[in-house]
């Protein structure tokens, strides 16, 4: 074989894995997204255990889909709690079957919910328990939503938003400066709480009223943010601008593990690429002068 046949494939080689880099960004080295579409489901049941007696939940239509509806039933008042303990409107439930999922979140760092709100909560808590860490005040992480809004996309790095929230309760911690980082292996149980406004224990009025469309989990923010919607029964309002998830500092930015992951190969095979270009530019040089 001659050195320009050599030459000729080497640059073909080179000139394709430069194209794949473009055309696939490497998305199939990230794990696939699990989603929670709860327009899957006909009875509150079938979803959700443990629920709180101050709420009220169910499975709704709204639009053209099915969504999770949570409503405060037993609010706050601030005369009832001299003491500042009361946990009165704290509305809650805990997902039935998480743990079938598959949710590691040593894998799934970022976590992408389109919700409602219709109160004036400015909070979304979750509480989960993991094989080293049960569920209690270290395992809670809050989100900020918007307050009386549409549906919108919030998509959240879930290790470091469980840092940016806690301690609220410094004696239930191991360090009561630096929040531990407890978001990490095989998540078992997720508790939803809908509507956070203060310790302790939430705090929502009554009357007050949200709705969550899904609940999806992916490796990379990237992922997150390309992710288009699709329920089960009806269609989504929530998927038209791509961009929603940014506005108003909905999304907790930051890279992930796996997104550096998938960079640095993505550099490795251009990196490769272009040396195989080279050589094949030294390899033509070479031959003309011989000649």
């Amino acid at each position: 074989m001659g050195k320009k046949s050599i030459a000729a494939k080497a640059l073909a080689f080179a000139i394709m894995a430069v194209m794949l880099c473009g055309i696939f960004n490497f998305a199939a080295l990230a794990a696939d997204p699990i989603v929670i579409d709860f327009s899957k489901y006909e009875n509150i049941d079938d979803i959700a255990t443990a629920k709180a007696g101050d709420g009220e939940y169910s499975l709704v239509a709204d639009g053209t889909r099915f969504v999770l509806m949570a409503e405060c039933v037993i609010g706050y008042d601030a005369a009832d709690d001299p003491d500042g303990t009361s946990t009165a409107g704290d509305p809650n439930i805990q997902l039935l079957g998480f743990a079938d999922l598959g949710v590691d979140a040593t894998t799934y760092k970022y976590m992408r919910m389109s919700i409602k709100n219709e109160s004036a909560a400015p909070g979304f808590e979750v509480h989960y328990s993991s094989p080293t860490k049960g569920l209690s005040v270290e395992t809670s992480i809050t989100f900020d939503i918007t307050p009386n809004s549409d549906y919108k996309s919030y998509i959240y790095n879930v290790s470091d938003a469980g840092k940016k929230y806690y301690p609220k309760r410094p004696e239930n911690v191991e360090d009561p400066d630096v929040y531990p980082e407890n978001w990490n292996g095989l998540i078992d149980i997720f508790r939803l709480d809908f509507m956070y406004y203060e310790e302790s224990g939430g705090h929502a009025k009554q009357g007050d009223k949200l709705y969550v469309e899904y609940i999806a989990f992916f490796e990379t923010e990237q992922e997150a943010k390309d992710f288009v919607f699709t329920p089960v029964r009806g269609e989504s309002p929530t998927e038209a601008a791509a961009a929603d998830a940014e506005e108003g500092g909905d999304s907790n930015t930051g890279s992930s593990e796996g997104e550096e992951g998938n960079n640095m190969v993505m550099w490795i095979i251009i990196g490769a690429a272009a040396v195989v270009v080279i050589v094949v530019v030294v390899i033509i040089l070479t031959g003309k002068k011989k000649k």
